[in-house]
């Protein structure tokens, strides 16, 4: 999740480090001295979740597949069920204070902070602004999320028969798919005050104000995420999807053309628990978790689920996938080729909550908020002779995306645009071969139903170039190699402002083969230690310097051994 990153420079050219006493590419805000998140579960019931629990998942599978001929068609069923669960918490920034401007509500203006566990459980911090050495007091979230199953089970039966027609190959294809996935989950949001230190020693802090009212309880600013209930939400609902589809492909020679189509039907069925749906549902009680016989300001916000009155979902939806394309070798080693396809993705989960489903009968409020279309164009030339490959695509892409960015619940709904081409290319000569890629993308915001402001801007996170290479070197008993992968800049945010720096991070590889069923491994990832940053939540830089994101790992060298026998 993210952590402090010190942000000085300009919004074009800014410069993005660790603060001292916290390494962004080493240290994280979960530690050894908060050990608890506190709350009420599912149920509405005490619990105290061990932070330790880390991210966990058990998935359990079954399968079938069969092949067989029937009167000139080729007859293929696939089954799978999977029965899915875990959990994960994390320890996520909601929002960092310099010690030295503390918010009132942070224990500023007259108030005081202390330790509330860890070594120094109790004592004052005398000085906020020279706390750990960076003098960072960080809201956050702690999260619990519960996937009590996500269990699916899908089937895909198809019949496929080969034509001779007019001197070529028609080959058809008919077949049904079906589906039904299970969604039943629960976000646990909390608040908690917390210093920034390395190591994995981070600890809980108390506020208090200036006149020594508790503002916090054992480091926990509410049982909730704020004072309102929101995000404290569980799901249960059932996605079926029955789809028959169909594809004609014709092969004449040195030219392939074809067409594929799908009709997907969709059912969606089950509950929704949460205060965010209104419609006089509450979500914040009162819950004595100390035990001490009364309620502390803290404890006066405590997130409850109102189990009593969910809000139902009950809708159904349709659309049609389409693709079609052609291919033309124009020789043995090249070839030129074009597709146009226009296909969906089911919003499931991502609209439940929202204003697109109505809280009231769970029908959509709009139809088209049941999916998103993509349509996409592309064309392009492939080069392959027994040492080269050359392949470049060129591609528009139109799409539309409704979605929940990030922790915050923060509602999207976007419809983009994207051209660009892409170069893979590899080469091999004797014991030694390279390969590469290289994808430019010119992406734009064309429309924000949400925030017109972000009109024409490019998507957040979205740089011009990416690219990788891999050169190597074979040899009878070792192989020996780098693989470099890189990004131009980007911005941090859709607003266009922040620039996050491009970087190039390169890793290396040893295989060792000293005999037949024994090969030794060393890898080391960004051998060098690069610096570089996936995501900034400033759009701007801040006027203290203190911002969070998410660093890419530092050098992490591994070694291992596989024996075959």
């Amino acid at each position: 999740m993210t952590v402090p990153v010190k942000i000085t420079g300009t919004d074009a050219d800014p410069k993005l480090t660790s603060f001292p006493n916290f390494d962004v590419q080493r240290d994280s805000l979960l530690s050894s001295n908060i050990n608890s998140l506190v709350t009420l579960d599912s149920n509405n019931a005490p619990r105290a979740f061990s932070t330790h629990e880390g991210m966990r998942a058990q998935v359990k599978s079954i399968g079938l597949e069969s092949q067989f001929d029937l009167a000139g068609w080729t007859i293929t069923e696939r089954f799978r069920y999977s029965a899915i669960s875990g959990s994960t918490l994390r320890n996520q920034v909601f929002t960092l204070y310099s010690g030295a401007s503390l918010p009132a509500s942070a224990g500023g203006a007259g108030g005081s902070l202390r330790y509330a566990n860890g070594p120094n459980a109790g004592s004052l911090i005398a000085d906020p602004a020279a706390l750990n050495g960076n003098g960072i007091v960080a809201s956050n979230l702690l999260v619990r999320v519960d996937a009590e199953a996500l269990d699916n089970v899908t089937n895909d039966l198809r019949a496929t028969r080969v034509w001779e027609l007019g001197g070529g190959k028609l080959t058809t294809t008919a077949g049904v798919y079906k589906s039904v996935q299970t969604i039943k989950s629960t976000w646990l949001y909390t608040n908690t005050l917390q210093d920034a230190l390395g190591d994995g020693n981070s600890s809980l802090l108390n506020a208090f104000s200036a006149d020594g009212t508790a503002l916090t309880q054992d480091g926990f600013v509410s049982f909730n995420l704020g004072t309102t209930g929101t995000y404290r939400r569980r799901f249960d609902v059932d996605y079926d999807v029955t789809a028959p589809y169909g594809s004609l492909n014709y092969h004449l020679g040195d030219v392939a053309i074809g067409g594929s189509v799908r009709y997907d039907i969709g059912k969606v069925r089950g509950r929704l628990f949460g205060a965010d749906l209104g419609g006089g549902r509450i979500g914040v009680t009162s819950y004595d978790f100390n035990g001490d016989g009364t309620f502390s300001q803290v404890e006066l916000a405590t997130g409850f689920l109102p189990l009593s009155r969910p809000a139902p979902v009950d809708y159904n939806y349709d659309y049609i996938s389409y693709s079609t394309g052609i291919n033309w070798r124009i020789s043995e080693p090249l070839a030129v080729f074009a597709r146009y396809s226009r296909g969906a993705r089911a919003s499931a989960d991502k609209i439940l909550f929202t204003s697109s489903v109505s809280p009231i009968d769970g029908s959509l409020t709009d139809p088209s908020a049941a999916y998103d279309s993509v349509k996409q164009a592309e064309a392009g030339v492939k080069f392959r002779t027994a040492d080269m490959t050359l392949n470049v695509t060129g591609f528009l892409a139109d799409t539309t995306d409704r979605n929940i960015q990030g922790g915050t619940g923060l509602e999207i709904l976007r419809d983009y645009r994207a051209y660009g081409a892409e170069v893979e290319a590899s080469y091999r000569t004797g014991p030694f071969s390279i390969t590469g890629g290289m994808t430019y993308t010119s992406a734009e915001i064309v429309n924000d139903s949400l925030n017109s402001a972000f009109n024409g801007n490019t998507p957040r996170h979205q740089p011009d170039f990416i690219f990788q290479l891999t050169p190597q070197y074979d040899a009878d008993q070792f192989t020996v190699g780098t693989n470099i992968v890189g990004t131009t800049k980007s911005f941090a945010q859709d607003g266009n402002g922040l620039v996050m720096p491009g970087f190039t991070v390169v890793n290396a590889f040893l295989q060792f083969r000293p005999t037949e069923r024994v090969q030794l491994m060393l890898n080391a990832n960004n051998l060098f230690d690069t610096l570089g940053f996936y995501d900034i939540a400033q759009n701007n830089v801040p006027a203290n310097g203190v911002g969070w994101g998410r660093a890419i790992n530092g050098r992490t060298v591994s070694a291992s051994a596989q024996f075959s026998f």
